[in-house]
């Protein structure tokens, strides 16, 4: 003979389940927004007559002019940049540095040297460098032109 027991819900036990349903999926939906309104950096389209040239400067001499399209933190990244560069012939931007974000560079016009990889390579339009972190890298303009590229750092967010 088979006793099972059978509990009777009680109206305040399910009352008190929905309202720590109700909770929990409130708390998350308040970290979900949270996490969501922390990134800076949006979906969105750039176009280049929005981009705001600057002069940039090395070591005390302007070498060319840099203008941000996206910048900050998103949602699976931290560091997130992309901008362009207009670098004066004969110039760096600086000296080859390394830095803890991943970095591609593209040419769009002009010609110059790239240092990546422990080699430099001759680059024209087209090129296109990547480096890891930490890995030393720089670019050189060696036309008579001004050398162009496209530039997009980002750091990837630790998993949780």
């Amino acid at each position: 003979m088979s006793t099972t027991k059978r509990t009777k819900l009680r109206p305040e036990m399910i009352a008190l389940s929905a309202l720590t349903l109700a909770l929990g999926l409130g708390w998350a939906l308040r970290e979900y927004a949270f996490a969501q309104e922390k990134a800076a950096v949006k979906s969105q389209t750039v176009t280049l007559d929005q981009v705001k040239m600057n002069d940039y400067s090395d070591r005390g001499k302007q070498v060319g002019k840099v203008g941000i399209y996206v910048d900050g933190d998103a949602p699976r990244s931290s560091k997130f940049v992309t901008g362009r560069f207009v670098l004066d012939p004969g110039q760096t931007p600086h000296v080859p540095h390394t830095h803890v974000e991943e970095e591609v560079m593209i040419i769009e016009s002009g010609h110059g040297d790239i240092f990546c990889d422990g080699k430099t390579t001759k680059v024209g339009p087209g090129s296109v460098m990547f480096t890891t972190p930490n890995d030393p890298h720089g670019i050189v303009n060696t036309g008579k032109t001004p050398l162009v590229f496209y530039f997009i750092k980002w750091e990837a967010k630790a998993k949780n």
